[in-house]
């Protein structure tokens, strides 16, 4: 899955720079959602990809050498240069990130871009609801609704995963509602 759910100490000392007024010993958080994009091959899966694609370009570029066709090598550079570069712009993106924090008095989105920009968005009350919303011809979305407003979150996580968070976020507001 690509997101986790805890409270533990560590989430704690991670989440204590965010901390703002809206946080305040009196409301408590009850829970923190990390959102990230899935990525299926790990760095050490890419490098040898790459090994196996590298090994395979120099045994067909001197198969085409010795035929006399050699610029076809430098093609078959390019090509590799171009998924290195694709991938490591796909490694990038991924480190893109959302944290839910569910506290007594609403939950706060934090969304932290690739390149470390943070922006906060507060929903103060606990008028909220996760709703996953289908769109003619879209994927699902998945939405925070705080009155009239909405708020994607998750736009990232495949269609499973946005039914199962939406379940477990609603379960998280009903539990800080009870809490009050």
């Amino acid at each position: 899955m690509s997101y986790k759910n805890s409270l533990s100490s560590r989430t704690q000392d991670n989440i204590a720079p965010y901390e703002t007024g809206a946080l305040s010993p009196a409301s408590p958080i009850i829970d923190v959602i990390t959102l990230w994009p899935h990525r299926s091959l790990s760095q050490r899966g890419f490098a040898l990809l790459l090994v196996i694609l590298g090994s395979l370009a120099i045994a067909i570029g001197l198969g085409f050498f010795l035929i006399g066709a050699w610029p076809v090598i430098g093609f078959m550079g390019l090509e590799l240069g171009v998924l290195y570069i694709a991938f490591r712009l796909n490694y990038r993106d991924g480190k893109a990130c959302e944290q839910l924090l569910i506290h007594a008095r609403g939950i706060d989105i934090i969304r932290i871009s690739a390149k470390g920009a943070q922006t906060r968005q507060t929903l103060p009350s606990l008028w909220i609801e996760a709703q996953l919303i289908k769109q003619k011809g879209r994927r699902r979305i998945l939405q925070l609704r705080h009155h009239h407003k909405t708020y994607e979150i998750g736009a990232f996580l495949p269609p499973a995963e946005k039914k199962a968070l939406m379940e477990m976020i609603n379960q998280r507001i009903s539990d800080a509602r009870a809490s009050l």
